[in-house]
């Protein structure tokens, strides 16, 4: 099983700013659970299924929420604020987590995996965003590239070692900027030529589906490579073992007691 990795930075905030934001990301979620009703109940197509706002947002990207959802027939008001509280969302929920429990929730099935995807997004950007603080933060949620979101913005801020209040701020700042411009890019597509702006929508969706099956293809691989790594370690102190009167098992056992003493050791 894989070892629960430890991220210890000079940006650590206080248990009670997690308990903090914890309590925005239940506000927030309430009151996009309550937009919906209201809309639901009072405004009829297409708001009734604003619900997709938030869903795209959180699984396909911002580009691709201000796209459909402009294709459905929200206004573009609408769309830049429910896109905003998406991406807060759930910047408000995991940030939290990740920071205060990463180490022991990488056990845990698919919560684990996906932490751990986050952080290495996070930590391949680490070298080059870190000399430029702030603005290149900033910068890093406001450009169109892959993964590089509210949420991978916030960990990479936290990986830095920013102050969490820094971090935030830097983070929505840029995400705000980002989203104003997919709605007013988007918009300024469908009155010059509908149908290029349906072929980009749909180039939007291709992009994010493939991001995720590339992702969960690399993951499969890493777990078949750590397999094959541990099958040759095993092949390969079998004959040392047979010389000096031991097993193989012999260090599957002792290893969890020196990998138990490396983690106090590191801790004190």
């Amino acid at each position: 099983m894989k070892q629960p990795q430890t991220v210890n930075t000079s940006g650590d905030p206080s248990p009670r700013t997690l308990r903090v934001l914890l309590l925005l990301g239940h506000l927030l979620l309430i009151a996009c659970l309550l937009t919906w009703l209201v809309c639901y109940l009072t405004l009829g197509a297409p708001y009734e299924h604003n619900w997709w706002i938030i869903v795209s947002a959180i699984f396909f990207g911002r580009a691709a929420a201000v796209g459909s959802g402009l294709e459905m027939g929200f206004s573009p008001i609408f769309l830049f604020f429910q896109t905003a509280f998406a991406d807060l969302l759930v910047t408000f929920y995991v940030y939290p987590i990740f920071v205060r429990g990463y180490h022991h929730l990488t056990r845990v099935p698919y919560i684990g995996g996906y932490l751990d995807n986050l952080h290495q997004v996070a930590l391949s950007y680490e070298s080059t965003m870190k000399p430029y603080g702030i603005v290149g933060l900033m910068l890093f949620v406001i450009f169109p590239f892959w993964s590089t979101g509210a949420l991978v913005g916030a960990i990479l801020g936290f990986l830095i070692g920013l102050p969490v209040v820094t971090t935030l701020v830097s983070v929505t700042v840029g995400n705000l900027i980002a989203i104003g411009a997919w709605v007013w890019l988007y918009n300024w597509l469908q009155d010059w030529n509908r149908g290029v702006a349906v072929v980009v929508l749909v180039l939007i969706f291709a992009v994010a589906i493939t991001g995720v099956v590339v992702g969960i293809r690399n993951k499969r691989r890493q777990k078949r490579n750590a397999a094959k790594n541990i099958d040759r370690t095993v092949a390969d102190a079998e004959p040392s073992r047979r010389s000096t009167g031991g097993t193989v098992e012999d260090d599957f056992i002792d290893a969890p007691v020196s990998m138990d003493k490396t983690l106090v050791d590191t801790e004190l």
